[in-house]
């Protein structure tokens, strides 16, 4: 038994011993990896290179910007035939530009006397209207920003109470769209009375009465409107799909920033939204009246590119007739004083004081046109483009008012790609 004893006592004695000089190696092992790899650590951290600075393109406003380009970029190479068009080597172009446009705006406006002069005088009753015509023809200078398809017109000022246009556009392969502001100042006109020639007839018929009627007459002879005295402003939206798509570009066509390598046609399908705003002061019976007219129109049609030099030398030319969708006429007339009112409405003793056909009539359907011929040079950064439009929009209701405005705008642009 006290031999056991001892022999197990000496076994637990040699396993601590064992297991301290296993701790023991292990504490010296670790001890000199530490040292040696000491060194290496204080070189990693004196050799390190610094952590590099963010780019401007990687953050913020410029990471912005940078998804931007590449949206447009993809926008404009969605579903391309890279055989018929392509995008050009330098996609960014700033362009300065000369543009001209012509405008004529006309109102044919009838009204009514009150019941006791249309008996008196029953050819009145039918030959009663005002017509006015206001055209203007002018020319203006812009600087554009190309940005991609992505473009904006702003116009440089040339001389005081100037017109002005401001234009913004996005060009795609398969959609885009146009924006235009025009406000026109300069504006000569003419007004007619419609019943300047049946009160000239009556007087033939009834000379006795001619004393009495002469003052009139002499008082509705056609009469010059000043340019201070009426004005036109004009905003339109329109946005347009490309059904060939594949190989025909209309932004090449445009605005030169496709590349149409080879020539190409396709139907296509144009949406507008056109409005316009006829100001006058002191023309017709009350002191101030405009006429605001809306219009929403969609049509199908067809463009084409002719493409010379592999591209370099573009003639593109398109029409698309438009039916109206939606027409609606707002007509508002005022009066400098109280005064100035209660004379008018006493032409109407009997009432209704006021008729108004602008207000009483009902839109009618009306027919819309829109066509371009568009051409442009590219030789090397530089491009040289010019294009016509034209626009025809007509609004008439059940009353007889007619309202017609034709416009037409061309512009030469000499552009920097870069």
């Amino acid at each position: 038994m006290n031999r056991l004893f001892l022999t197990l006592l000496l076994l637990a004695f040699a396993a601590l011993n064992g297991a301290a000089q296993e701790v023991v190696r292990d504490s010296v092992s670790t001890a000199a990896d530490s040292l040696a790899l000491a060194p290496v650590r204080v070189m990693d951290k004196i050799t390190a290179a610094p952590e590099p600075k963010r780019s401007y393109w990687d953050h913020g406003l410029g990471k912005l910007l940078k998804k931007v380009d590449t949206m447009l970029e993809e926008g404009q190479l969605s579903g391309i035939d890279t055989a018929y068009q392509t995008i050009p080597k330098y996609n960014r172009q700033v362009y300065l530009g000369a543009y001209g446009y012509w405008q004529n705006y006309s109102n044919f406006i009838p009204f009514h006397f009150p019941e006791v002069v249309n008996q008196q005088i029953p050819a009145l009753r039918d030959q009663t209207y005002y017509k006015i015509n206001a055209h203007t023809h002018q020319m203006e200078m812009e600087l554009g920003i190309d940005w991609k398809g992505l473009a904006i017109e702003i116009p440089i000022p040339i001389r005081n109470n100037y017109s002005a246009s401001y234009g913004l556009a996005k060009n795609g392969s398969v959609w885009g769209f146009r924006l235009r502001f025009k406000n026109i100042n300069s504006v000569s006109g003419q007004k007619r009375f419609g019943m300047h020639d049946a009160l000239i007839d009556y007087v033939r018929e009834h000379p006795e009465e001619a004393e009495g009627l002469n003052d009139l007459i002499d008082y509705v002879q056609d009469e010059r409107i000043e340019s201070d005295k009426h004005n036109i402003k004009i905003f339109f939206a329109e946005g347009y799909y490309v059904f060939n798509h594949k190989k025909f570009s209309l932004s090449a066509g445009l605005f030169a920033d496709m590349v149409q390598k080879r020539s190409a046609g396709s139907l296509m399908v144009y949406a507008n939204y056109y409005q316009s705003r006829y100001t006058m002061h002191d023309v017709l019976m009350a002191d101030y009246d405009f006429y605001r007219t809306q219009q929403l129109s969609i049509g199908a049609g067809y463009g084409y590119n002719y493409s010379l030099m592999g591209g370099r030398l573009l003639f593109h030319v398109s029409a698309v007739p438009m039916i109206s969708l939606y027409s609606h006429l707002v007509h508002r007339a005022k009066f400098n004083t109280e005064a100035d009112r209660n004379e008018y409405e006493s032409w109407y003793p009997e009432g209704p004081k006021f008729y108004d056909p602008s207000d009483k009539g009902k839109s009618r359907f009306r027919v819309n046109a829109f066509a371009r011929f568009a051409a442009n040079y590219s030789f090397g950064r530089y491009v040289l483009a010019f294009f016509v439009n034209y626009r025809y929009y007509g609004y008439s209701n059940d009353r007889r008012l007619h309202i017609n405005n034709q416009e037409a705008d061309a512009q030469i642009n000499f552009g920097y790609r870069f």
